[in-house]
């Protein structure tokens, strides 16, 4: 007798299928189409390559920010021939066009220009209007920063990396707007070891020159752990070196000498202490070479935050107690600040500035 093909089977055979299995593999919901793997790789692959020739510019220009070594060194061994051919083609008009309508300059040097204002022209010298007289030659002794007036502020100019953009914004709220100018110019990604990416000693004559700043404030030094390059790309000290400490203690020395000579005073601010312990000789060191170039210097002084912000046994924290509260006061990178923390930081150089510098603090804010 045959045996009838139903589900009642409890032993169905090659011959006798589950007639469930057409259902389940009917599974594809009703007017979608399937791509076989091997399609879908391609099609990632070939989007992959064009996202690649499109944007090999700006991974370059992000190479090149890397520190030195075997990572910065195999990435623009790949990019720049990709680079080269996007050119080629044509292709980085397109991303080209996108960073300029987000107001983006695609041809920008690494590390980014210095965007300088101009002071406004100085008026005539009166009986309520002072203007600082122009240095002649090195400055040799401290002088008095000068009394600003509605019809000549002060003009303050904060320098260096990320950690001087930040300070930047909070300390333009502790000056009076009416009689302080300030500029910030701080540049992510940038230092004194490496002027082959960004042109510290450069730039910093195009502010004294442009700008003529009373004030520079300068907060750098965090991305300094590195061989010191010259601008033109030659290895001047590797890192770790007997050479490295000598050479950037050099750099500091020119770097002051350059604000200072031009007519500003300086408040070089040290860098804080970080969560990463590793990385505290190589900041110390640099702490004590800022401190050690700036205290002699005339018209310059030092702001340590180090110890400000650490605790009583020298430990890291991302506290601040004020008035019995705790306040985070530090990013949780470990590294930079929060807004509150930017304050502090802040108020320390004004209060600096007012007692060393003999500031009015009629040109502080309320």
């Amino acid at each position: 007798m045959t045996r009838s093909n139903t589900t009642d089977d409890p032993n169905p055979t090659l011959e006798h299928p589950d007639p469930r299995g057409d259902e389940a593999r009917a599974a594809v919901p009703h007017g979608r189409e399937t791509m076989p793997a091997g399609r879908v790789l391609i099609a990632m692959l070939v989007a992959l390559l064009v996202w690649g020739l499109l944007y090999a510019p700006s991974l370059k220009r992000s190479s090149e920010a890397q520190p030195l070594g075997t990572r910065r060194t195999v990435s623009l061994w790949v990019l720049r021939p990709v680079a080269a051919i996007a050119d080629a083609v044509a292709l980085t008009s397109v991303t080209d066009g996108v960073m300029r309508a987000f107001g983006r300059d695609p041809n920008a040097a690494p590390g980014g220009t210095i965007d300088v204002p101009e002071p406004e022209e100085l008026p005539t010298v009166g009986p309520s209007v002072s203007v600082a007289p122009e240095p002649e030659g090195p400055v040799t002794k401290d002088s008095k920063i000068r009394r600003p007036t509605p019809t000549n502020e002060l003009r303050v100019v904060v320098v260096g990396d990320s950690l001087a953009a930040g300070l930047g914004v909070y300390l333009e709220r502790e000056f009076r707007p009416q009689l302080v100018r300030l500029s910030r110019q701080g540049r992510i990604s940038t230092g004194l070891s490496r002027l082959d990416y960004f042109d510290w000693m450069t730039a910093m004559r195009q502010i004294e020159n442009g700008f003529e700043p009373d004030l520079v404030v300068v907060m750098i030094g965090d991305n300094d752990n590195q061989s010191l390059q010259s601008p033109g790309g030659k290895t001047v000290a590797e890192i770790g070196s007997f050479e490295w400490p000598k050479g950037y203690e050099a750099r500091v020395e020119e770097f002051s000498r350059i604000a200072v000579d031009g007519g500003a005073h300086v408040a070089w601010v040290g860098l804080p202490i970080v969560q990463r312990k590793e990385r505290w000789d190589v900041m110390q060191r640099q702490n004590d070479i800022f401190e050690r170039v700036v205290i002699p210097e005339p018209n310059a002084l030092y702001v340590d935050t180090w110890d400000r912000f650490s605790t009583r046994d020298g430990q890291y924290t991302p506290f601040h107690w004020q008035d019995g509260k705790a306040e985070v006061i530090r990013a949780a990178d470990g590294l930079h600040f929060t807004p509150r923390g930017y304050e502090l930081v802040a108020e320390a150089v004004t209060e600096a500035v007012v007692d060393q510098f003999r500031l009015t603090p009629k040109a502080l804010a309320d």
